[in-house]
């Protein structure tokens, strides 16, 4: 039994308290008469930090400055200084003698752009079909439009239809009314987007030709080295508890009194603790590979469950509460739940037979 148990004469006592509640409605049995079990629960984990080295080569744009990285030769035989612990952020080191700065292939830091291949524009369709008439009914005196010496170089500027319906003279054949009034005859109206040009400014390039290098992004040059990173990472095990919270009270031993110690990779084990607790804990204390710390969290309750004489359907658990007074809950034994399953299904049966005979 360890300091924190509650020895039998405080159990009685927290059960004599706990019945005294409940007398004026019913005598119980006398806090002497109950049988009490021990559960004691261990609810522990390990966390470690684990070392891990790593390299690779990096390539950066333009010139980096890595004077403030330390240098090895060797990442295994790198010793970390006394303070240095990479548990919240690695620790990047640069190899000795892999720094170099060269040019990129782009030579000049431009790359000639994609949209328009260096051309510095897009090519456009200078007219496009007018929107009023669709092209389709342009004119209505379409047989004269060819071979006019008045015809015009290029599609007109989009006219303004305010009313659809009404035709206006047409400017290929110059017939009145006869044509549509949103280009006047022609089936195509000049593109307003590149004024008729045929060519519209490349926007990626802005009208250039040329784009920033997205290997050195515009710096002309990159920077390669060797980097070495050293990281602890925290790999956190629970250990299999020996003995599991019983679950008629499980929830409620999240907030109970739980005596709670915290060992470093060199504490020994705390004195008292009960052996099958220790045979739980050892096994997961070894060391592994590249350990460079650990911290063991141990949670120890113990739990009293009360039996009282008679029937057995109910029993009662006394643990202490996290100000170290006992806690009595009252809760329906696993016989009782069994006891109350196998009446529900007799009673689920009558019924059923009950209906059978009435049909």
């Amino acid at each position: 039994m360890t300091n924190d148990d509650p020895s039998d004469d405080e159990v009685h006592k927290a059960l004599d308290a706990f019945s005294a509640r409940g007398r004026r409605r019913r005598p119980g049995p006398a806090p002497t008469d109950f049988r009490l079990s021990r559960l004691h629960l261990l609810e522990a984990s390990v966390t470690r930090r684990i070392e891990q080295r790593s390299e690779r080569t990096h390539h950066r744009p333009g010139t980096v400055d890595l004077s403030e990285r330390p240098l090895y030769d060797v990442l295994r035989d790198y010793k970390l200084g006394p303070h240095e612990k990479p548990v919240d952020r690695p620790i990047d080191l640069v190899r000795r003698g892999t720094v170099h700065l060269a040019s990129c292939d782009c030579g000049n830091g431009r790359r000639q752009c994609a949209d328009c291949k260096g051309m510095r524009y897009r090519p456009c369709e200078p007219a496009q079909t007018c929107t009023v008439c669709e092209g389709v009914t342009a004119c209505t005196q379409l047989l004269k439009h060819g071979g006019l010496p008045s015809t015009p170089p290029r599609p007109v500027k989009p006219g303004r239809a305010d009313r659809p319906q009404e035709r206006v003279t047409c400017e290929a054949c110059r017939t009145p009314d006869s044509a549509c009034p949103g280009c006047r005859g022609w089936g195509k109206v000049r593109c307003t987007e590149c004024e008729a040009r045929g060519r519209i400014p490349c926007g990626p390039c802005k009208a250039s030709g040329t784009v920033d290098c997205t290997t050195c992004k515009g710096h002309g040059s990159l920077t390669s080295w060797t980097a070495g990173r050293i990281e602890w990472v925290s790999r956190t095990r629970s250990v299999p508890p020996p003995v599991p919270r019983p679950r008629q009270v499980a929830s409620e031993l999240g907030s109970a009194g739980w005596r709670e110690d915290r060992l470093g990779a060199d504490d020994p084990l705390p004195d008292g603790l009960l052996p099958s607790h220790r045979s739980a804990l050892e096994p997961e204390l070894g060391v592994q590979p590249g350990e460079k710390e650990r911290e063991v969290v141990l949670r120890r309750l113990t739990v009293v469950r009360a039996t009282p004489p008679g029937s057995g359907n109910l029993e009662l658990y006394v643990f202490r509460d996290v100000g170290g007074q006992l806690t009595v809950r009252r809760r329906v034994s696993e016989e009782g739940r069994r006891k109350a399953l196998l009446a529900v299904a007799a009673a689920v049966a009558l019924v059923v037979l009950v209906l059978l005979l009435a049909h």
